[in-house]
C-alpha cells in the first residue's frame, strides 16, 4: 500500500473531494429550498364559482371600486359577514399551554392566576380557544405570512426574517384593503416591512433589542385609549414583543414571565370591556383574535419543530362557545386555518395559496345552509390549488370511483388524482342531496348535516395535508437521499484509490450501513424535515472531511 501520494495525485483527489462536497450541498439546497407551485394574483369574484377543468387563473384581475367589490362579495358568497371590525392581538412567543394547558388539562395554578380575566372568558364560554400548530421554521416573519395567507413558507424564510421584504402573495390584509378597510398597526415593525403601503396609521418597534421587555410593549399600549375610541379603522393589529424577549432573557421560568402575562391579560380585559361588551353602536360587531406566532422552549428559544416551539395560541373573543359539552382546553387547529376562517367571517375571498381549513365552530351563529356554503367555498379554493399541483384534476379523465380506504394519498399521481376526485365528488354529492331534501320540504335530521360536514372535512383535511407536504417532504426526501447516496458511494471509491484497499469491501460495508441509516432517516423525515436535513448535511460534510484529513477509516465514528 503506498505510504504517500505524489503532489499531482493529491491535488487531483483534493479537487475531486471539494467538487463532491459542492455537489452534495447543491443537491441539499435544491431539496431543502424547493420552488413550490403558487397561484398568481389575488382571489376575486371567481373564487365564489365552482372550479372547472384547469381553472387556475392567469393572474389577470378585474378592478372594482372597494364599496362595489364588498357588496358584490356579500351577494355572491350568500354569506353575510359575521363581524364588522377585527382586532388582531399577537403576543409574540406565547406558548398555548400557558393559557390552555397541555394534553387536554388546564394550565397550572400560577398560569391561571397570571391571566385571570382571560381564564374567566374561557370558563364562561365567552371565548373559543385552539392549540394552533405552527409549521417550522418558528420565527416571526414566516409565521405572520402563514396567518394572513394560509400558506406555508420554506426554510429560506429564516434568512429573510432578518431582512424582511414586502409580501406580494395573496393575503388577508390585501383582501381587506381591496374592499375598503382602513388598517392600523402598532408593534413589531415586521408588519410594516411586509405591507409597506396598507396602513392608515402605524407605529413600529424593532424586535432586535431583546433585553427590552418594557418599552417595546409600552409603545403599543400607549395608543390603546385613542385607538379603541376611534371609529376610522376596520382592522387594528397589536403585536406585543415583550413576552418573547422575556423568554430569550430567562426562559419560561423567568421571574419576569408572570408579570408580563398579567400585563397582557390587562390588555385583553381592556379591549374586551371597551370594544366588545360595551359597543356604542349595536350594529357594529367586533371580534378580538388573540394569537401567538410561535411558542418557546424551556430556555426561551424558538425556530425549530419541537412541540414547545410549534404550540401557538389562537383565541377568538367575541364569539361565545355554545354547547354544554364545550371544553376550552381540548381544541386543536393549524396556524394556517386562521386565514380561511377570518376571510369568510368578514366577507372576503380566501387567499389563493391557502392550505388551511376553516374552523367551523366559529360559524355556529350561521344557518346550516350558510355553514355548508362556507365549507363549499373552502373546498373550491383548495381544489384550485390542487389543480396547480396536479394538472388535469377533475378534467374528465378519471372515473372517481373506488373505496377511499384503498386510495393512498402518497401513491402515484394517478392514484392521488383519483383520491381527491373521489373525496371531492363525495362531498359535493352529499351537499347536493341535502339541498334537494331542503328544497322539497323534507325534514332532515342532524345526521344528514353531519354526513355533509364530515364529507367536506375528509376532502379538506386530506388536501391540506398533501399540499403542506408536497413541496417539502417528497422533494426534500428524494434529493437528500440522492445526495447522501452519491456522497457515500463516491467517498468509498476515492478512499479505496487513495489507500489501495479493496473497493468491493468498502462498497459492501457501506451499502449495509446505508440501508440501516436510511431506514432511520426516513422515520425522521416523517416527524421533522429540519432535524433530518441537519443530520444528512452533517454526514455529507463528515464524509468529505474524512477524504481530505483522515487516513484510517475505522478510527472515526459516524455522527449519528
Amino acid at each position: 500500500m503506498p505510504s504517500s501520494l505524489s503532489c499531482a495525485r493529491l491535488t487531483a483527489w483534493t479537487i475531486a473531494a471539494v467538487a463532491l462536497q459542492i455537489l452534495g450541498l447543491s443537491l441539499f439546497v435544491i431539496g431543502f429550498f424547493p420552488v413550490k407551485p403558487t397561484l398568481r394574483g389575488f382571489s376575486g369574484p371567481e373564487s365564489y364559482q365552482m372550479p372547472t377543468c384547469n381553472s387556475t387563473s392567469d393572474g389577470k384581475e378585474t378592478e372594482f371600486p372597494p364599496d362595489q367589490l364588498r357588496s358584490l362579495y356579500e351577494e355572491i358568497s350568500k354569506m353575510p359577514p359575521s363581524y364588522d371590525r377585527l382586532i388582531l392581538m399577537v403576543i409574540d412567543g406565547l406558548p398555548a399551554e400557558f393559557v390552555l394547558g397541555r394534553d387536554e388539562k388546564p394550565p397550572n395554578k400560577a398560569m391561571i392566576e397570571a391571566m385571570p380575566y382571560t381564564q374567566s372568558l374561557l370558563t364562561n364560554g365567552r371565548a373559543t380557544a385552539y392549540h394552533a400548530k405552527a409549521a417550522p421554521p418558528t420565527v416571526t416573519m414566516p409565521r405572520l405570512k402563514a396567518m394572513v395567507s394560509g400558506a406555508i413558507g420554506g426554510f429560506l424564510d429564516v434568512a429573510l426574517n432578518f431582512n424582511t421584504q414586502a409580501f406580494l402573495d395573496d393575503n388577508l390584509l390585501d383582501q381587506f384593503y381591496r374592499i375598503g378597510w382602513k388598517l392600523v398597526m402598532l408593534g413589531d415593525e415586521t408588519w410594516i416591512k411586509l405591507f409597506p403601503k396598507l396602513f392608515t396609521r402605524q407605529d413600529g418597534v424593532s424586535s432586535f433589542y431583546v433585553k427590552d421587555t418594557v418599552e417595546v410593549d409600552f409603545n403599543v399600549s400607549r395608543h390603546l385609549d385613542v385607538e379603541l375610541a376611534a371609529e376610522d379603522w376596520d382592522l387594528l393589529i397589536l403585536h406585543y414583543l415583550g413576552l418573547d424577549h422575556v423568554g430569550h432573557i430567562g426562559g419560561r421560568q423567568s421571574m419576569l414571565m408572570v408579570p408580563k402575562l398579567k400585563e397582557m391579560d390587562e390588555v385583553i380585559k381592556m379591549i374586551h370591556m371597551r370594544n366588545i361588551l360595551n359597543q356604542s353602536n349595536s350594529a357594529s360587531r367586533t371580534l378580538l383574535v388573540v394569537t401567538s406566532d410561535h411558542g418557546m422552549t424551556d430556555g426561551g428559544n424558538h425556530g425549530g419543530s419541537s412541540y414547545e416551539e410549534t404550540d401557538s395560541l389562537l383565541l377568538f373573543i367575541g364569539a361565545g362557545a355554545k354547547g354544554s359539552d364545550y371544553s376550552p382546553y381540548a381544541h386543536k387547529a393549524f396556524q394556517v386555518d386562521i386565514a380561511p376562517t377570518l376571510a369568510l367571517l368578514f366577507g372576503a375571498p380566501i387567499p389563493k395559496n391557502n392550505i388551511g381549513v376553516l374552523l367551523t365552530k366559529m360559524f355556529d351563529s350561521l344557518t346550516d345552509e350558510q355553514k355548508l356554503r362556507a365549507l363549499e367555498l373552502n373546498a373550491w379554493q383548495l381544489l384550485r390549488l390542487l389543480q396547480a399541483h396536479l394538472p388535469g384534476l377533475l378534467c374528465g379523465d378519471l372515473s372517481c370511483v373506488g373505496d377511499e380506504q384503498s386510495l393512498q394519498i402518497n401513491g402515484s399521481t394517478a392514484m392521488i388524482k383519483e383520491k381527491f376526485c373521489h373525496l371531492f365528488s363525495k362531498a359535493m354529492a352529499a351537499h347536493n342531496l341535502w339541498q334537494l331534501r331542503q328544497a322539497s320540504g323534507f325534514i332532515s335530521d342532524t345526521d344528514d348535516l353531519r354526513i355533509v360536514v364530515e364529507s367536506y372535512y375528509d376532502f379538506l383535511r386530506s388536501a391540506s395535508e398533501w399540499l403542506s407536504h408536497r413541496a417539502s417532504d417528497v422533494i426534500f426526501t428524494f434529493y437528500s437521499w440522492l445526495s447522501y447516496t452519491l456522497v457515500g458511494v463516491i467517498y468509498d471509491f476515492i478512499q479505496a484509490r487513495m489507500t489501495g484497499n479493496n473497493l468491493r469491501s468498502h462498497i459492501c460495508a457501506e451499502t449495509h450501513q446505508l440501508a440501516s441509516v436510511w431506514n432511520c432517516h426516513y422515520a425522521r423525515i416523517m416527524f421533522s424535515s429540519a432535524d433530518s436535513s441537519n443530520f444528512l448535511v452533517k454526514r455529507s460534510l463528515f464524509y468529505t472531511n474524512r477524504i481530505l484529513f483522515s487516513t484510517e477509516r475505522d478510527q472515526t465514528k459516524l455522527p449519528y
